[in-house]
């Protein structure tokens, strides 16, 4: 059942003078840019749209076949485009989980496609076979996002596969976190025909602010991509500077291996408070904790400057704070705040 949707295969591509013509040129006279600009660095020519040294870079990093890559602003250009590619309107829906990273059920929505949500395991675990029961002909593509984003999970591979091995549609493997878990290798020694696999620079690369993502693939996947995604989508900058973090793989390894023990160090102590209840196991670069009175922890630490995510609307996530992992600092800082909250027994909310 793996298809995209009939009419993009017939639409001719949108092509660029740099897409048609092939060497090296002295005078670019094709896009109608300023030449006159006083950037330092050729910052008025428009950015290469296939991304082919980007693309080499992580081939070599990843040792991927480049024509199974794709690059976009962020993974979730690479969620949206994948929803226009392959859902119908009014007609298919997407199959994922709940709790879950929310951008999959809101983009879905956004293009008229219907959202099959199947609860986590009361353990978060993966519910292979509710999510097979859910599945059917009109839900061509499934959302797994491993780690799970807000409770943590690295859901094991036995299940994965099975779930894979009897789906019949595309699998998306949103591995966001993966490099903080485990597994840092995630399901690319596994990966098999029909399996898209999405990475980011944003977080363990510590690049959020470049919006750079990119995705493993069937090469007929990246293929139909280059041909139907925004002609320019991710900007000269952006491509040059997810080069050079590739260039500095040890150091972000090591940035990975500071930011697990001090996940282990915050989940011990947050265990010693009694305004605590739980710290979920995670494989990511957070935390989600379930307080009593989490909502009102959550406004505590606003008052004292310090921001993070209230999860209690979600299901299975009742009284939880989603707590990412910080600076040794800033980790501290919020174990203080915490802790005089745990004395003073915060009276805005007594505990239950």
């Amino acid at each position: 059942m793996r298809r995209f949707r009939a009419h993009l295969l017939e639409i001719p591509p949108y092509t660029s003078a740099r897409d048609e013509f092939r060497g090296e040129a002295t005078i670019y006279l094709d896009a109608n840019e300023n030449n006159l600009a006083s950037w330092s660095v050729p910052y008025h020519r428009y950015p290469d749209p296939h991304h082919v040294e980007l693309r080499g870079a992580l081939s070599a990093h990843l040792g991927v076949p480049a024509e199974q890559l794709l690059c976009g602003a962020g993974s979730d250009e690479l969620i949206d485009w994948l929803l226009r590619a392959i859902c119908e309107p009014s007609k298919d829906s997407i199959l994922t989980i709940s709790p879950t990273y929310g951008v999959y059920a809101t983009y879905a929505r956004m293009h008229g496609v219907g959202v099959r949500e199947v609860p986590l395991e009361e353990d978060f675990s993966l519910p292979v076979e509710g999510l097979l029961a859910a599945a059917d002909e009109h839900t061509p593509i499934a959302f797994l996002c491993r780690p799970n984003n807000p409770t943590g999970t690295l859901w094991s591979a036995d299940s994965v596969r099975r779930f894979m091995e009897r789906f019949e549609g595309w699998v998306v493997l949103d591995e966001a976190y993966i490099e903080f878990s485990s597994e840092p290798q995630g399901w690319l020694p596994y990966r098999r025909d029909g399996t898209i696999i999405l990475r980011t620079f944003s977080k363990a690369w510590g690049m959020a602010g470049w919006r750079v993502g990119y995705a493993i693939a069937d090469p007929e996947v990246a293929a139909l991509f280059y041909r139907t995604k925004l002609p320019y989508n991710l900007s000269l900058p952006a491509q040059q500077a997810a080069i050079k973090a590739l260039k500095n793989w040890q150091e972000v390894q090591n940035s990975i291996r500071q930011i697990q023990a001090e996940r282990q160090r915050v989940a011990e102590s947050l265990l010693r408070l009694s305004i605590v209840e739980k710290v979920f196991p995670s494989e990511a670069n957070f935390l989600l904790v379930r307080f009593r009175g989490a909502y009102e922890v959550y406004q505590a630490l606003a008052e004292r400057g310090i921001v993070v995510r209230y999860r209690g609307n979600l299901p299975q996530c009742a009284e939880t704070l989603r707590i990412t992992i910080g600076t040794p600092a800033e980790n501290d800082a919020l174990l203080r705040a915490l802790e005089e909250m745990d004395k003073k027994r915060v009276k805005a909310f007594p505990l239950k």
